[in-house]
């Protein structure tokens, strides 16, 4: 653009200085037809790059690239030029496949890609130039374990799906799916069955106002082709909390540890963002008994503190005492703890602490209301004995 800016300008000159000159307008009406040609066509290279899309967009994200096959995943093979020896193989206990001409294979640790390799080195001495296209058909359930600040760490378990749609196979005898054999089988793939870090933090109750999601740390098993062992990363949360941003919610895998780190101060903007974004849920449980109006179960609203659990169960019954809590901490311990109840406390503090799903509550009787427990139960019989005597007497 630059360079058609000066030739312009050069043009401008000659027409100034020689104004009356034939020649000079003459080429002053050349150089403005280069001008629009060499204009036109540079804007139709600019459209042309902004509007191409990168041959990349069509590639596989290679999300599973280090998945490792064990027992409970089922193995799309498809066989070229051999079709008659593809089909869907499942990885047995043993983590082996039952497959056509090679019988027991032994795949658990193993990569798809790495499988491949294995296989057409295997196949070799049966086909020439083999080439067998491998793929995860159904994958094995997976446990993980989370740790850290979130509202319910321990082991979870997503449960087995099916992936990708692979068309119709033949599936040898010895290839049994699901008990069918010589069957025509289509596996289709379900979105919403992938496991993510939103489904992980979810299954553990949500996130607390302590939860920095800037760090997550996941700790995931390296395939045994690539040396084994473990590998680490750190993983930054907050964009699919507050701008709903995908591309940090990444896929989770069999043996993940996930580790929350928590926040030096609470963040209180977090719980109702979290619940905005369905990562938390909205409502928890607690269970209310003793000198209460309507004792039971109920649901209070995420961070609720105790106060809110009084109200909705109506207001405490005279004569009562001190407010026993007890729940499981995080570490899988009991926590029994009284509490010197007050409705006018800060939401929080020691005398109206935040509530956690399951919690137990208990509402006793004070000192007094325990005297006349004692009283009515003495006092009761003879009372009975009194009136019967009345009663005979008269």
């Amino acid at each position: 653009m630059l360079l058609l800016k000066n030739i312009e300008n050069i043009g401008l000159k000659l027409i100034s200085a020689q104004s009356k000159s034939t020649f000079a307008f003459f080429i002053y009406f050349l150089l403005s037809v280069f001008i629009f040609d060499v204009s036109k066509a540079d804007s139709n290279s600019s459209t042309t790059k902004n509007n191409q899309i990168d041959i990349e967009y069509l590639e596989s994200r290679n999300e599973l690239e280090d998945y490792i096959i064990d027992t409970g995943d089922s193995i799309s093979l498809k066989f070229y030029p051999a079709d008659e020896l593809s089909g869907i193989f499942p990885v047995n206990e043993e983590g082996e496949l039952f497959l056509p001409k090679l019988d027991k294979t032994f795949v658990r640790g193993l990569t798809t890609s790495e499988l491949k390799n294995l296989l057409e080195k295997r196949y070799a001495e049966f086909l020439i130039e083999p080439d067998i296209k491998v793929n995860i058909a159904v994958f094995k359930s997976i446990r993980f374990l989370v740790k850290g600040e979130i509202r319910n760490p321990g082991f979870y378990k997503f449960p087995a799906y099916e992936s990708v749609s692979f068309g119709k196979f033949k599936i040898d005898q010895k290839s049994q799916l699901n008990n069918q054999s010589s069957e025509n089988v289509i596996v289709k793939r379900s979105m919403d069955n992938i496991s993510t870090i939103s489904d992980l933090i979810r299954a553990a109750g949500g996130i607390t106002s302590k939860t920095d999601l800037s760090r997550i740390e996941i700790i995931r098993d390296v395939p045994l082709g690539k040396g084994g062992g473990k590998k680490r990363a750190i993983i930054d949360f907050n964009s699919y909390l507050y701008e709903s941003d995908p591309s940090s919610d990444i896929r989770i895998f069999d043996g993940d540890i996930l580790f929350f780190p928590e926040l030096a101060k609470g963040n209180p903007s977090q719980i109702p963002s979290s619940i905005l974004s369905g990562l938390s849920p909205k409502f928890i449980s607690v269970n209310l008994f003793g000198r209460v109006t309507t004792p039971g179960q109920i649901k209070v609203p995420l961070e609720a503190s105790l106060s809110d659990a009084i109200d909705l169960t109506g207001p405490i019954k005279p004569l009562s005492g001190k407010i026993v809590l007890i729940r499981y901490e995080k570490d899988g311990t009991v926590l029994k703890k009284n509490i010197s109840y007050s409705s006018r406390a800060k939401r929080g503090s020691k005398r109206n602490p935040y509530l956690k799903n399951n919690d137990l509550i208990s509402v006793q009787n004070s000192f007094i209301g325990k005297s006349s427990e004692v009283i009515k139960e003495i006092t009761t019989p003879i009372l009975g004995i009194y009136t019967t005597k009345k009663l005979l007497e008269d």
